[in-house]
């Protein structure tokens, strides 16, 4: 399964599960934008909100959440920080 997380102003606000099928082209090679495309025509998303994404963290770093945000400039996704409290 492959999986793309829609991310809005650099945050992860949903991550979909594709079938391998599908991101598949006539050569059998994975293509991200075939996944971006479908999803796209699936959820009225514009493609360019779509960034691929692996369960294993094997791509773009950790496997996002919604409260992720993606670092475009580096290519992966960041885990949201959990601002202290003084306890007041």
């Amino acid at each position: 399964m492959a999986h793309f997380a829609r991310v809005i102003d650099g945050k992860v606000v949903k991550v979909h599960v594709v079938a391998n099928p599908v991101i598949t082209d006539g050569e059998g090679v994975e293509q991200e934008t075939l996944g971006k495309q479908f999803l796209a025509d699936l959820h009225g998303y514009n493609a360019d909100e779509l960034v691929q994404c692996s369960y294993n963290g094997t791509i773009r770093g950790v496997y996002p959440g919604p409260g992720f945000t993606y670092d475009e400039a580096n290519d992966v996704f960041v885990e949201p920080v959990e601002e202290l409290t003084d306890g007041a």
